[in-house]
């Protein structure tokens, strides 16, 4: 209630000072006319069936229940969620309330939440499956994960791989992708990329991690291998874990179709921009796949959903990821004498993480963690992606330009684990080779955290929540060089 009576005053305070319009005292915001509008633009493509919110927005009979919960969370700031500082950067998908439609939603519920006269506002057309593409249309092409999962109702999942054939053994370019959980309330995280399984294996049955459920869609050995696997390598450049690899090779691996993670829907491309999934590389998805208990048993069945780039010349996105040691997958800065490599099992590290990085130690409420990234060529920023997990604290991300010049491109001085957003540039920010982006993350493992499961504890960089990730990135197109013709009908 208090935070519901600030909210107002601020409101009217604003009006006061002719920040907004005022609705007249015999005529208030009607959903027909006023608000309906606002939530089908902000607040439906999470508000909607099967999707994260936790309930539906999409008509006035849906909305009244909820109307004095929107007016608190709206006039907090609390929703929809954006946690980008306004004095860095304009997004393309910030999502805020302007202070008119804050307004608005609160004068509406202090006068009864009316329906109003004439016809209810047009739906936002979202598509029928369920997906999050902006235009509402049902993917082309849906790569279903063969199994249902089942989660028991208590007890740690670790995080584990399963394996499926990739559906297309081409080049090919997508406009969009999207990982759909199957499950959001059991699902942390899930991500994919593209391999091929080691000489000598195949795809079976077997654990899924080791004492694991026994499932189909794992390596296992293929006793009808040749001797010497090496001699089937033919010309193809299809790859297998470990062995040397380009830096395009790399990204394409790693990328695979994106990830799932709270907050992130369909990632799509700009116009005349798409993304590069290569079948003609690699055989296999490999999908990462974390879940947690919910206290009852769950199902849950990924899929991921692909958007075909049109035939046209495509400028193709790719990612630098701001890991410490390295630069698109060049040695930037030299390991340390006597640092601890991957073979030391004191340390755990996760998917993707600086094997370098030293624990969050105990009671520290301000661990730094500073990631850099080179741009060898030329080259437009498109977005800026960071994750982190419960003692995430803040980011910033900030460009150097080779003479020295700096820019804020982000900073996100709030991180929340449960939102975690691809901030898309308003404007794309072309930049010079030798630019350098730095995300400077903040971790808090002290009580003042109030989601710290243990600030007692040592944190170490892995899957579970109650470690820790430090997974940032950009994702940019290439000014020369960067123009392929799309293969797609």
């Amino acid at each position: 209630m208090l935070r519901a009576t600030i909210g107002t005053a601020l409101v009217v305070a604003i009006l006061r000072l002719g920040g907004t319009p005022a609705f007249a005292a015999d005529n208030p915001p009607t959903y027909n006319h006023d608000v309906g509008p606002i939530l089908n633009n902000k607040c439906a493509n999470c508000h909607r069936p099967n999707q994260v919110a936790p309930m539906t927005l999409l008509t006035f009979k849906d909305v009244r229940p909820w109307a004095k919960a929107i007016k608190a969370k709206v006039a907090a700031h609390e929703m929809p969620p954006w946690f980008a500082d306004p004095q860095f950067g304009k997004f393309a998908n910030d999502p805020s309330l302007s202070d008119h439609e804050i307004a608005t939603i609160v004068r509406w519920v202090d006068a009864g939440a009316p329906e109003g006269a004439g016809p209810a506002p047009a739906e936002t057309r979202f598509s029928k499956g369920g997906w999050s593409h902006p235009s509402g249309r049902d993917p082309d092409y849906v790569i279903e994960f063969p199994i249902d999962w089942q989660i028991p109702a208590e007890g740690e999942t670790p995080n584990f791989n399963l394996y499926t054939p990739m559906p297309f053994s081409d080049a090919r370019l997508v406009e969009a992708t999207q990982v759909r959980p199957g499950n959001y309330r059991a699902t942390h995280h899930i991500t994919t990329g593209l391999v091929n399984l080691p000489p000598g294996m195949k795809l079976g049955t077997g654990p899924a991690w080791p004492g694991g459920p026994v499932v189909d869609y794992v390596p296992v050995p293929d006793a009808a291998a040749p001797a010497d696997p090496a001699k089937t390598q033919g010309a193809d450049r299809n790859r297998t874990v470990g062995e040397a690899e380009d830096a395009d090779v790399s990204r394409a691996r790693a990328s695979g179709f994106g990830p799932y993670i709270p907050g992130v829907g369909a990632d799509v491309a700009r116009a005349g921009q798409a993304r590069e999934i290569r079948g003609d590389l690699f055989k296999y998805i490999v999908w990462n796949l974390h879940y947690q208990a919910t206290g009852e048993p769950e199902t849950a069945r990924p899929a991921i959903g692909i958007w075909w780039a049109p035939k046209q010349e495509t400028k193709v996105v790719r990612s630098l990821s701001l890991r410490e040691s390295t630069s698109e997958g060049r040695q930037l800065v030299a390991p340390p004498p006597g640092s601890v490599g991957k073979d030391d099992t004191t340390k755990q590290v996760g998917q993707g993480l600086n094997p370098l990085l030293d624990p969050i130690p105990p009671n520290d409420a301000n661990w730094t963690v500073t990631g850099v990234g080179a741009f060898q060529n030329d080259a437009t920023i498109q977005s800026l992606f960071l994750h982190m997990h419960v003692r995430g604290k803040d980011v910033t991300f900030l460009l150097t330009y080779p003479d020295g010049r700096e820019e804020i491109l982000l900073r996100v001085p709030n991180y929340k684990f449960d939102w975690q957003f691809e901030y898309q540039l308003a404007q794309p920010l072309k930049v010079p080779a030798g630019s350098t982006v730095k995300a400077i993350a903040r971790y808090d493992n002290s009580r003042a955290n109030k989601l710290n499961p243990a600030p007692s504890k040592q944190v170490y960089w892995s899957e579970q929540s109650w470690d820790d990730m430090f997974l940032i990135s950009v994702k940019y197109t290439q000014d020369d060089g960067g123009q392929i013709a799309t293969g797609n009908q």
